[in-house]
């Protein structure tokens, strides 16, 4: 027997599970000002959405593909009167809606990120410490 045993792969909806709670620790901790200090922070913070978010239509993908082949197998019902072929049509369409909105989001967080790999704030690293952030909002 090795000494290196392997864990089951974690279910793919306690994955999916664990992406919402971070996104949910993320709201929480950003509804601070003094939760990045810099724009490299966003920049960085930027680039790791846009690499999660640049995965989902391939996920979506998948999943739709997964969602076909039990239907053509017969191996779906429904807990209506209507034909499981009807929902699964409807479904997959979502599914390939949201693969594309997703490529879009992806592609928007990766222009942004781009932009603000060419800021930098003014203050020196003893400003930061002593004084909380401070300075102009560029909302559109």
């Amino acid at each position: 027997m090795s000494s290196h045993q392997t864990q089951p792969a974690p279910h793919a909806a306690v994955l999916a599970e664990h992406a919402t709670q971070t996104i949910r620790d993320l709201n929480h901790l950003t509804r601070f000002h003094d939760a990045l200090t810099e724009p490299a922070d966003l920049n960085r913070l930027l680039a790791e959405l846009a690499a999660m978010t640049n995965g989902l239509p391939q996920l979506l993908s998948q999943l739709n593909r997964w969602l076909v082949h039990e239907h053509d197998a017969s191996q779906l019902r429904t807990d209506t009167n209507t034909n499981p072929c009807e929902l699964v049509s409807a479904a997959a369409t979502e599914l390939t809606r949201a693969g594309h909105a997703a490529h879009h989001l992806a592609t928007v967080l990766d222009t942004a990120h781009e932009h603000l790999a060419h800021l930098a704030t003014t203050r020196t690293d003893q400003q930061r410490t002593e004084q909380p952030n401070q300075g102009v909002s560029f909302h559109p």
